[in-house]
């Protein structure tokens, strides 16, 4: 499987974590508390496989820099957001809406990846670059995520 295809399955299971996310209330804290934390966990393998494998290759790509730079600066917006989150409590009753700011960011973030990314990244690599990116991405993390 390639790199793309990686990603897009990370970011799908991310949809439906949040699905059932805006569905609950303050009375759900512990599935919010179980459903947040597991994503996390997911989100954060996810981020450090681009981190260690896609973004350094864009990077050396001139077209591909920029948007390779935006990714990570809004990998670390997500943390930073994450962190509000858990600090507020899953029982609060703003914390659904506080939710929104972090799914709008990894809306913008997705479809960078998937419109962006994705279907243009065969005009960057060879089908074989992307294969290899694919498997590290895969490995890091199988990797994070036995770590962590």
């Amino acid at each position: 499987m390639g790199v793309g295809e990686s990603i897009k399955n990370g970011h799908d299971e991310y949809r439906r974590i949040f699905a059932k996310l805006f569905k609950s209330s303050e009375n759900d804290a512990d599935l919010r508390a179980k459903l947040f934390l597991d994503y996390e966990k997911k989100l954060y393998a996810h981020h450090e496989a681009e981190e260690l494998t896609l973004i350094p290759a864009m990077i050396k790509v001139a077209d591909l820099k920029d948007i390779g730079f935006q990714l990570e600066t809004e990998h670390a917006a997500m943390k930073m957001l994450i962190s509000e989150l858990k600090k507020m409590g899953y029982d609060h009753r703003m914390w659904k809406y506080k939710l929104s700011p972090l799914y709008s960011v990894m809306k913008v973030h997705w479809d960078k990846e998937e419109a962006e990314i994705i279907p243009f990244a065969p005009e960057y690599f060879s089908t074989q670059v992307l294969d290899e990116l694919g498997k590290k991405f895969d490995a890091f993390v199988d990797k994070h995520m036995k770590e962590h």
